[in-house]
């Protein structure tokens, strides 16, 4: 099964711990869609990423083909219990993303993919950490430099700043 990995999943070493039977299938573009941080991760010390629509913008990743072991797993790290459970972090809808750079050499295509989507709880800035792990991973697989640029762009909450409260 496919799996679009956008944030902190990016992450090679991320990966191998979370699903080590994955194969990468290649970059992937999330057309008509942003990433924003609307949920503080205590683990991360600031806001996680998430996907949500809008026109005009799209948000660049990497496709892996996971086992049905892997996904339980990531679906453990992602909050994810199951289809309208009202306790999920994060919901795991299918998208359609536009595999752009096949590692296997194919054409490019369309793809249906599984990709986490946070429901939103306190939104923040993600930590510096997180950030820089969500860049690296994009480094490391080659999305486009306007991309990377974009997201080593995002406003940071600092060690020791705190969120916001919420409305």
């Amino acid at each position: 099964m496919f799996y679009f990995a956008y944030g902190s999943n990016l992450h090679p070493e991320q990966m191998r711990e979370r699903a080590p039977a994955h194969r990468l299938v290649g970059l992937a573009a999330l057309k008509d869609h942003r990433m924003e941080f609307p949920l503080y991760s205590p683990r991360w010390g600031g806001g996680v990423a998430s996907v949500r629509p809008q026109r005009g913008e799209m948000v660049w990743g990497v496709v892996y083909d996971v086992t049905e072991s892997d996904l339980a797993t990531l679906d453990g790290h992602e909050g994810f219990r199951a289809t309208g459970d009202q306790h999920n972090v994060y919901d795991r809808p299918a998208l359609t993303v536009e595999l752009t750079r096949p590692d296997d050499g194919s054409v490019p295509r369309r793809l249906r993919v599984w990709a986490y989507v946070a429901r939103p709880s306190n939104p923040s800035p993600p930590s510096r950490r997180y950030l820089e792990r969500v860049i690296a991973g994009a480094h490391e697989h080659g999305l486009p430099e306007d991309y990377v640029a974009r997201l080593s762009a995002t406003p940071v909450l600092e060690e020791g700043e705190e969120t916001a409260p919420a409305s």
